[in-house]
């Protein structure tokens, strides 16, 4: 179907480009006029829409599946949750994101609000390892919030060094330091 290529190119162009993509561009890369295009999607805002609710959906599939994987234990499975970015996620760049936020208003807000109400099964992974004496009993609001602010300052700096830092990459070390802090593991011997 021609929605589902012209979806697949937006986010190849995202990928390359971040979201400055025009439909000029997005056209050229689909061989068609950008009549043709604007035939299907009358707007950029449409086509970020659609690959914004792709991406989330990824999202979702993918965490179910980390959720479900009984190869996992209930750490490996948190510290995947939290890292959870599919390759293909079109936003895998920090400032790709803070692009999103500074110049689509109304899709960045559909992003802000997976990333602040996705919490669901990560908590439940908590909730079990605290039953399980596997994680210490913990503020899981301010835990959330340190998250999400960590994630935000991330995209901010990102954007101001206009360096390519990887998302995934930023996360990984942003959980591990969350999950086991900063502590070399025999420091409570040395006391």
């Amino acid at each position: 179907m021609l929605k589902d290529r012209i979806l697949k190119v937006s986010i190849s162009e995202a990928e390359r480009k971040g979201f400055r993509f025009t439909m000029g561009d997005l056209a050229k890369q689909l061989g068609m006029s950008t009549k043709t295009l604007y035939n299907y999607y009358p707007s950029k805002e449409e086509i970020l829409n659609e690959m914004i609710d792709f991406a989330i959906h990824e999202l979702k599939l993918k965490e179910n599946e980390i959720l479900h994987d009984s190869t996992l234990n209930l750490l490996e499975k948190l510290q995947k949750c939290l890292v959870l970015i599919p390759a293909d996620f079109t936003f895998a760049q920090l400032q790709y994101l803070e692009e999103l936020q500074r110049y689509y208003p109304k899709q960045w807000e559909t992003v802000d609000l997976f990333i602040q109400e996705q919490w669901t099964g990560i908590i439940t992974l908590i909730d079990e390892g605290i039953v399980a004496n596997q994680i210490r009993p913990f503020n899981k609001e301010i835990f959330i919030e340190v998250y999400i602010g960590g994630l935000y300052r991330l995209m901010d700096h990102a954007s101001k060094n206009r360096n390519m830092i990887s998302l995934q990459d930023t996360m990984q070390e942003m959980v591990d330091i969350l999950m086991l802090g900063i502590l070399n593991g025999n420091v409570h011997e040395e006391n």
